[in-house]
Formats: C-alpha cells, sequence, structure tokens
C-alpha cells in the first residue's frame, strides 16, 4: 500500500472511531457541517501565485490554500474534521545554466529559475470551543495534523518525480452561526512542516542558505512557506 493510501486509511479510520465511540445530540439535532475555507499565507520574500510582477515582493503579496472540509460535532465543546487542501502556487529553484541571473542574500551570483507548484493534501483536525462557546459557534483552538503531495523536476530536470510532505499546525479562531444554519470562521494559524527547511525557501535565507540542491527541496521549502503563517476565513452550512 503506497504512501498516500496509507494516510487516507489512517484519516479515515481516525474519523469513524471518533464517531462511533461519540455521545453526540449536536447541535438542534444536526451533526455535519460542509465547509470552504480559504488561507492566506504572506509571500514577502519569495515568488507567489501571480505572475504579475507588480503583485511579487510587496507587503501584500500573499499565497492562498483552498480547503473544503466537512466537521461532526462530537460533543458540545468539540467537533471533528476531514479536509482536503488545493495549493497552487510558485517557487524558484536554483540552477545550474538557464534562467534567470541576480544575487542572492549574501551577495553571490545565483541562476534561478521559476516552476510552477500544485499540491494537493488531507487532513484531519480537532477542534475545541472554550469558554460560553458551544459547539458549532464561538471561540475555538484548533490542532490539525496535513498531509501534502505534488510533483516536481526530477534532479536531471529531464522528467518529474513525486513527493509529499507532513506538518501539523494549531489554529485560534471564532466561529458564527447565522439563522442556526450558516456557518462563518475566522481563524490565525500557525504550523511547522516535517521538512521542507533546506531550500530556497524564508527559512533557508536567514539559516544562511544551502547552496543549489534537488528541485523537490525548492519545492518542500515553499509549501513550509505558505504553511507556517496563515490567516483563514470560511463559509460553511450546517446540514443534517
Amino acid at each position: 500500500m503506497g504512501k498516500r493510501n496509507s494516510f487516507l486509511l489512517f484519516v479515515v479510520l481516525m474519523c469513524a472511531t471518533s464517531c462511533l465511540s461519540a455521545q453526540n445530540t449536536g447541535f438542534m439535532g444536526k451533526r455535519f457541517l460542509f465547509n470552504m475555507e480559504v488561507k492566506f499565507s504572506p509571500a514577502w520574500v519569495l515568488p507567489n501565485f501571480s505572475e504579475n510582477p507588480n503583485f511579487q515582493g510587496k507587503w501584500y503579496s500573499f499565497d492562498y490554500t483552498l480547503s473544503p472540509n466537512v466537521e461532526f460535532i462530537l460533543h458540545k465543546k468539540g467537533t471533528l474534521g476531514l479536509v482536503y487542501h488545493y495549493l497552487g502556487t510558485r517557487y524558484r529553484t536554483q540552477i545550474m545554466d538557464t534562467g534567470y541571473v541576480e544575487d542572492d542574500w549574501w551577495g553571490n551570483n545565483v541562476t534561478y529559475k521559476i516552476e510552477n507548484l500544485k499540491a494537493h493534501g488531507f487532513g484531519i483536525f480537532y477542534k475545541a470551543y472554550f469558554g460560553e462557546a458551544r459547539a458549532p459557534a464561538g471561540l475555538y483552538f484548533k490542532t490539525q495534523f496535513d498531509g501534502f503531495f505534488f510533483k516536481c523536476p526530477n534532479e536531471e530536470r529531464t522528467g518529474t518525480m513525486s513527493d509529499q510532505l507532513f506538518g501539523t499546525k494549531i489554529e485560534f479562531g471564532n466561529d458564527f452561526l447565522f439563522f442556526n444554519r450558516l456557518h462563518l470562521s475566522t481563524g490565525f494559524s500557525l504550523g511547522i512542516t516535517f521538512g521542507g527547511f533546506v531550500g530556497d525557501g524564508l527559512f533557508s535565507h536567514l539559516a544562511g542558505g544551502f547552496g543549489i540542491v534537488p528541485p523537490n527541496l525548492d519545492a518542500r521549502s515553499k509549501i513550509l512557506g505558505t504553511y507556517w503563517l496563515g490567516f483563514t476565513v470560511g463559509i460553511g452550512f450546517l446540514a443534517f
């Protein structure tokens, strides 16, 4: 069984086990929410999804991740969710010959090429409500585990290779429920991936750079750059 299938099986089993063991009355008899969330992450230094040069390297430059999800009310103070991610962006990778040339952060003359990156991901999260809040509305604290799967040029740049990167994050936010149906969310998240620190990313620049590395490490570094900090907005529906 491949890594992707193993991860999906793990997610399904976790959800099924939690649902079966929970004693749940839901909210007014309803337990399932379907949400669409968008996470915005800063891209102040590196390329982002846009090819417009006026949208690069500015204080308002950002990347975005689309995350439709289904959420199950476990009890009055907590929900469990399954989420799908789509990240479409661009990243730069160092090469030996063709591309564009600029000085790096340390004054070295480096040749770069911009590559497109499309990553698909899956995750599982638990959302705990605190204070006077009751699921699915009010202040919450969310913990989440994610996996991202993507393709990028191989080391010889003669074809493509598949790779994956996993991460975990926490999120603080506030849910709103209108008309006992319409679900709106806002949140602020901090995350870390299990890899991605070596490559042409912000964290590698701050660490001093590592020279020319394989393109999958540059792609991983870009995913880390979109994952570590995020501002989320979402809209959903309390269905049944």
